[in-house]
């Protein structure tokens, strides 16, 4: 029984069809800029460089209208039908009358996008393809978007944390089209992937959909691969302030018939990092503790990922079959510990990685029926060398010698190895035209086994903890069913999930003594989500019980200074969030209001406990999240855009332990919980040339100060008011700032012949000192330039 219910319960992944249109003048050339509207006026959105767009449409007879420069050229209806052909190319005239459409009709074998604005989810989809002529990677671009934060420890290469709904760190899973991006290893991170290789970004706020099967306490993010419709060979390379560069490569090409094809997506990063800092330092004779400006001088990093691909589409058998090889690698200095209190002179990570994919797509059932599966295999080498007998200063000078082994601990000279299996099955079927049952399961194994000579040993059997081969597997499990109602005005979903994992590795006790240990557990998991809307009005309710699995680490433990604990349980949340969003579109300019209220309750969260001699994961703390992120964007012309965001939350402790009872209802330390961003885009057609195009752009970004450490609720400021109670040290920014402010100015120049693209950004204006994590100093002020050259694209003459 339990069964046929789950199998009554899970999600449609799509709504309507994937239509590719193109819009070409006579020469064969794509037009840029088009506006493109549905029957009710509704914007649908502008063609790209290439003159292409790509929309979903309902099946059946739909019609289109065509602007330029304000005037309607083109009323077209055309036919779509969801189990075929969806691709349609018009040809214009230079008159912008007699246009023709061509009935050659091309299908690309991709799973349909999902409309993610009208999904019952709370989720935003941010469009990278008018940001590939910027500077930077992806984590800048997802900053400055509502309801998220990410927080790093320094420039490119350093950990990214994402705040998301009140919950970070683990509590937000990142996928890569749907893997869990742990598979790729370090050099595919949030801080390390120019946006030229993504098409996309998902995020997911409190409530993940089935087809990820994943174990997200506080949501997360899917970065989707940039696909491109048409041959297209696309180099970029950027240089920036302390010794930056990165550079990228894009390539696709098909046969005619577009039955196989071939392509890479690929990266390369490198940056010495030495920005300035503000330190402690101690003078000459005196042995004064003063602050002065100096640059890192071991914190340099270097990526690259190569990832090739090739497969068949629009066979009988399959709709798509693709197989992906990656070579990724990942050299990391590291310069201070996590409150830049101790400095470091020589320690280094590094990592290689080998991943291997295959995927698979086939409709059944004139299409009623969709299965998708996915393998994944990655091998990882890494190593974590601190052997230094040295001591370094901030100033890069040698302030001791002949000390014990290591700067960070005792010593390390470890080497792991990696092995991760992964699988993802997704299948949908079409009972009707208003239900869908989905079902998808992700199956996740990692086996470790390494060696540190340097490391800890058991003190009877002299095992090198890490030389026991360690296992972890999870499988998680959905089923659901997505309706539509009221001729789709309004959407349903219910969905059940099931999460299993288990673990076995090596413990030991406190004294040394070790044994083989295993453990595992299973949890249930539910949600539901409603949406209505109309032409201009959309509202979302949607609700999650979700859960977070602990990881091998937090089990147990990194063989060095953290211990395992086997009786850990995983994170649970109830999350609830209320969405509406208001748009109005006209002819010339466009308004999008949009609101968001959020709820979270979480209980067993997982805690790193400190302790002597050894530290332990823990299930400690419960939390309560109450915030709202409202959003407001104005397009007076389509060249011209300016809007903000501004996300509350507000992240409290509740039922503490007595002990700690003058901490109930206290601030979660660490957790940024008012910002929000603001921006302006004015764009210049024909400025210096005929169909040249400039592009200048302005955003700020601001991070109200935060605690560092647990402060009782009464000892709080006002949240404008001025500090009185609280000790400055315990603040970011800990230099009486109501908090930290900065902006950025950018200016994108495309040459006529629309394959070259040249960028100069200014990052950090005012070069005021900016800290996330622990008061980790950001980079100040940094110039960037940038060239993206197109090669190839068949869209061009």
């Amino acid at each position: 029984m339990f069964f046929l219910f789950l199998l009554t319960a899970f999600s449609l992944q799509t709504i309507g069809c994937p239509v590719q249109l193109s819009v070409m003048n006579e020469k064969g050339n794509g037009m840029e800029g088009i506006t493109v509207k549905n029957k009710a006026a509704f914007l649908l959105g502008y063609t790209n460089a290439q003159g292409n767009i790509t929309v979903e449409l309902e099946e059946g007879k739909q019609t289109l209208l065509f602007y330029k420069d304000g005037k309607q050229i083109l009323d077209t209806t055309i036919v779509i039908h969801c189990n075929g052909s969806n691709q349609f190319k018009f040809v214009l005239s230079e008159k912008w009358n007699s246009p023709v459409q061509l009935d050659e009709v091309t299908v690309y074998s991709k799973t349909a996008k999902q409309l993610m604005d009208i999904s019952p989810f709370s989720v935003q989809s941010i469009d990278l393809q008018k940001e590939y002529n910027k500077g930077g990677d992806v984590s800048e671009v997802l900053n400055r978007a509502s309801g998220i934060k990410l927080r790093t420890d320094g420039n490119i290469g350093a950990p990214v944390q994402v705040n998301l709904g009140g919950l970070q760190g683990k509590a937000v899973r990142i996928f890569k089209d749907g893997i869990p991006v742990e598979l790729f290893g370090h050099g595919f991170n949030l801080g390390t992937i120019p946006l030229n290789m993504l098409e996309r970004v998902e995020v997911y706020k409190g409530v993940m959909p089935l087809y990820l099967a994943s174990d997200a306490l506080g949501g997360g993010i899917n970065l989707v691969s940039r696909q491109e419709p048409e041959k297209t060979l696309e180099l970029s390379y950027e240089i920036a302030s302390f010794n930056t560069h990165r550079a990228t490569v894009y390539g696709l090409w098909h046969n005619k018939s577009r039955k196989w094809y071939i392509g890479t997506n690929s990266s390369f990063n490198y940056s010495d990092n030495d920005y300035k800092v503000h330190v402690p330092v101690y003078a000459t004779g005196t042995g004064v503790r003063v602050y002065k400006d100096l640059r890192r001088f071991h914190d340099a990093v270097r990526t690259y990922y190569v990832e090739a691909f090739a497969g068949v589409q629009n066979r009988k058998w399959a709709d798509d079959l693709r197989l992906t090889l990656i070579r990724s690698s990942f050299y990391k200095e590291i310069q201070h510990d996590g409150i830049m209190d101790k400095v470091y002179g020589e320690p280094f990570s590094k990592e290689q990685n080998y991943t291997g994919l295959i995927s698979y797509k086939k409709g059944f059932l004139e299409n009623r029926l969709k299965v998708n599966l996915l393998g994944t295999y990655s091998f990882f080498n890494t190593k974590f060398i601190d052997t230094a007998t040295v001591r370094y200063g901030w100033d890069g000078e040698l302030i001791g010698s002949g000390l014990r082994r290591g700067e960070i601990n005792l010593g390390n000279n470890q080497q792991l190895n990696y092995h991760f299996f992964s699988s993802r099955l997704n299948i949908s079927y079409r009972i009707s035209n208003a239900h869908t049952i989905d079902f998808s399961e992700l199956y996740y194994q990692q086996n470790r086994k390494g060696s540190d000579p340097l490391g800890a040993i058991t003190a009877v059997e002299k095992i090198d903890v890490l030389t026991v081969p360690a296992v972890y597997r999870k499988n998680n499990m959905g089923l659901g069913l997505r309706s539509q109602w009221f001729n789709k005005s309004v959407e349903s979903i219910v969905a059940l999930k099931h999460y299993y994992f288990s673990t076995k590795g090596y413990t030991t006790d406190n004294f040394g003594l070790g044994w083989r240990s295993a453990v595992s557990n299973r949890q249930p998991g539910y949600l539901a989500g409603l949406r209505w809307n109309n032409e201009r009005f959309m509202a979302k309710l949607s609700y999650e019980y979700a859960n977070r699995l602990p990881d091998e680490n937090e089990i147990f433990g990194d063989g060095l200074m953290t211990k395992e604990n086997m009786s850990l349980k995983p994170e649970k949340s109830h999350n609830i969030n209320l969405n509406g969003q208001y748009t109005l579109q006209a002819e010339y300019h466009s308004l999008t209001l949009s609101a968001g209220f959020f709820y979270r309750k979480v209980k067993d969260i997982i805690f790193l406990q400190l302790d002597i001699p050894f530290n332990k994961y823990i299930n400690y703390e419960r939390s309560e999240v109450k915030g709202f992120e409202v959003e407001a964007n104005y397009t007076p012309h389509k060249l011209f855009d300016v809007g903000f965001n501004l996300t509350y939350q507000d992240v409290r402790r509740v039922d503490v332990e007595s002990i700690f009872a003058f901490l109930e209802g206290s601030r979660i330390p660490n957790v940024p919980f008012l910002f929000g961003n603001t921006w302006l885009r004015k764009e210049f057609n024909n400025l210096f040339s005929k169909k040249d195009r400039v592009e200048l752009t302005w955003n700020g970004h601001y991070t109200h100060r935060f605690f560092l450490y647990a402060i009782p609720k009464s000892q709080e400021p006002a949240l404008f008011g001025k500090n009185e109670k609280v000790q400055t040290s315990m603040i970011i920014p800990n230099d009486n700032r109501l908090g930290q402010f900065s902006h950025n100015i950018g200016l994108y120049y495309h040459f006529p012949d629309k394959k070259l693209s040249v960028s100069a950004e200014c990052r950090n204006l005012g070069n005021v000192r900016l800290y996330d994590n622990f008061n980790i100093q950001k980079p100040g002020r940094s110039y960037h330039l940038k060239f993206v050259y197109q090669f190839l694209n068949q869209n061009k003459k």
